[in-house]
């Protein structure tokens, strides 16, 4: 004796005329199919449901459930939900007024100089103080003191 599912599936078999005979391994691939087709239906309304704020199992409708087969057959069979469908259900969802924003919303946050993002110290400067010379300074110095002799003898002997 066959489920009920796979003697639906065989009585469909017999009674298409372009099938006129089958291996026995069509009729376990085929009841494969329509489980796992029927599973995602009805997880995919679920989702649907759940998302439209009905939540349960009994809370699914059949608008859910159609959604779920016009998007399963976009996905897997190439075909696509009409566009005047999608814009009437946006539409009827954009009808429903948003709730307002509490004045306080979200999570309130401590000061900025208490986060642990905030700058927690100075910057010092690199520079030294101005009675301490660099070496390149000293190196400045010095030759700006050979040149300048020099530069005096020449006046000199002018």
């Amino acid at each position: 004796t066959l489920p009920p599912t796979a003697r639906a599936i065989a009585l469909l078999l017999a009674s298409t005329p372009t099938v006129q005979d089958a291996q026995p391994g069509v009729l376990h691939q085929l009841l494969e199919f329509a489980h796992r087709y029927t599973v995602q239906v009805l997880s995919d309304a679920q989702v649907y449901a759940d998302h439209a704020g009905r939540s349960g199992t009994s809370k699914i409708e059949m608008d859910d459930v159609v959604l779920a087969v016009q998007a399963l057959v976009g996905w897997e069979f190439g075909g696509r939900i009409p566009k005047e469908h999608l814009l009437s259900l946006a539409t009827q969802t954009n009808a429903t007024p948003l709730p307002a924003v509490p004045e306080v919303f979200g999570v309130r946050l401590p000061p900025a100089s208490e986060t642990l993002t905030s700058v927690n110290f100075e910057l010092v400067s690199n520079k030294p103080p101005p009675s301490v010379k660099l070496y390149d300074e000293e190196i400045e110095e010095i030759e700006e003191e050979e040149e300048a002799p020099g530069a005096q003898e020449d006046e000199e002997e002018d």
